[in-house]
């Protein structure tokens, strides 16, 4: 089958499979303070971390990600690809989170072939985090029940196909493009992440996703936030928990004493965070580590240019496979709403003995988000499983900068003629917003899915 054949047939397959197709946006337009002309870039917001930059000679996709949350969301993964993607001539990837990038495949199935720039280290890491993410979505296909989509969000050849059209872009280097350059800033938090500033027909506007906290043990704090004539911005985490490290290992030793198991429900480019809060606790009874995944820590290991000075990877012990007796096992997705974790738990819920940990604040509707709220049952392939065991939420990893942090990145430069909280949770969000027009005086926006704004 030709690829133009197969690219047809698939978006056959997840036209069939997908409860609704992806409506039309209903193209709101929004003026900034600055007296807009005909020549002002035009800025979409796609939902999620999806950014449409359009300029007399270019359009530009910032960020690429798949949808979480509840299932409602999570199917859209499956719809056909917006017909304002496919209008990108490039896409620029904030970070390799599947937040961030997780639809490239599914964009590049479809048969879009624009380049795909990142960091070095976004670049390195997407390899792991996309074929990790199909294995997992291949094997949830497999197992799924009616009418969840039997087909996977994208394939290993997908992957392979969007790893071929990425470009890599050193941070702080000029890119130019028809009718538009951008530069990548360090954002810290994850490998590679990066925030973006995009200047086109005379404007500039800085896309800045989840920032990384200061004082990261691994990872270099975030580049100082550039002028720009627009901000667009994403809601901060809670503040971290200072005490994490001694309540993950109380959540382990209770377990233990049980004759029980852990479960940890990780991401590819976030399971830095798990492996630290084992190696910093030195209060873990000596359980077996299991890693069902590949969480990419050679990349980590290679990437010297953005690790704090002195700052070491940690490297537990880890196993290929459960041992019979209690262990502590770290699988992903992080959202627990697909992936290998959802056999572990599947196996470990209903027996008391046994107990699950959450790191960092799950999106609403994801199954890590029921846990965190005290659900009696989880559904898992088509099947209720009854929570018996242990669930603890700890909250923050401390990865990110919480409100106080993002309000100073933001505020400690000139204001821009509008900022806009765009990605996150509504709540913070609008507190982010609210905050930065009562402190700094600036016209800080909530946008809508689908708004488009003049730049």
């Amino acid at each position: 089958m030709s690829d133009g054949s197969r690219a047809a047939a698939l978006s056959a397959a997840r036209r069939a499979s997908a409860p609704y197709r992806t409506s039309p946006w209903p193209g709101k337009l929004h003026v900034t303070a600055h007296h807009a002309s005909h020549d002002d870039p035009l800025l979409t917001f796609l939902g999620g971390a999806r950014y449409l930059l359009a300029a007399a000679d270019t359009k530009l996709l910032v960020g690429c990600g798949l949808f979480a949350g509840p299932e409602t969301s999570w199917r859209r993964n499956f719809s056909p690809c917006p017909d304002e993607m496919r209008t990108a001539d490039a896409v620029v990837l904030p970070s390799a989170d599947l937040g961030h990038a997780g639809f490239l495949p599914q964009l590049a199935a479809e048969g879009w072939h624009g380049p795909v720039f990142a960091t070095p280290g976004t670049a390195a890491l997407l390899p792991v985090v996309l074929s990790d993410a199909a294995k997992q979505f291949a094997e949830d296909a497999g197992q799924a029940c009616p009418p969840a989509p039997g087909v996977p969000p994208f394939r290993a050849e997908d992957v392979t196909r969007a790893l071929a059209l990425v470009r890599p872009v050193e941070f702080g280097s000029l890119h130019r493009l028809d009718g538009a350059e951008f530069e990548f800033g360090r954002a810290g938090g994850r490998l590679g992440a990066a925030w973006v500033r995009v200047r086109a027909g005379g404007r500039s506007v800085v896309f800045a996703g989840p920032l990384g906290a200061a004082d990261h043990p691994l990872l270099r704090p975030p580049d100082a936030r550039p002028r720009s004539d627009v901000l667009v911005l994403a809601a901060p985490h809670p503040p971290a928990d200072g005490h994490l490290p001694g309540r993950f290992a109380a959540a382990v030793r209770r377990a233990a004493r049980r004759d029980g198991s852990v479960v940890v429900p990780v991401s590819v480019d976030g399971g830095m965070e798990s492996l630290r809060a084992l190696a910093e606790t030195g209060q873990l009874p000596p359980l077996p580590v299991v890693l069902d995944g590949d969480l990419g820590l050679e990349v980590y290991r290679q990437a010297a240019a953005e690790l704090r000075r002195g700052a070491r990877v940690p490297a537990p012990e880890l196993r290929p496979e459960p041992p019979d007796g209690p262990s502590i096992v770290l699988a992903g997705l992080a959202t627990a709403d697909s992936g290998r974790v959802l056999q572990h738990l599947a196996r470990l819920l209903p027996d008391r003995r046994n107990g699950v940990i959450l790191l960092g604040h799950p999106a609403p509707g994801t199954r890590a988000a029921q846990l965190a709220d005290g659900a009696r049952h989880l559904k898992i392939h088509g099947r209720y499983v009854p929570v018996r065991a242990e669930v603890t939420a700890l909250g923050g990893t401390g990865a990110f900068a919480g409100p106080a942090e993002v309000l100073a990145w933001a505020t400690a430069t000139p204001a821009p003629e509008t900022a806009f909280v765009a990605e996150g949770e509504a709540e913070p969000a609008h507190a982010l917003a609210k905050a930065l027009h009562a402190e700094a005086d600036w016209c800080a926006v909530v946008p809508e899915e689908g708004e488009r704004v003049s730049c």
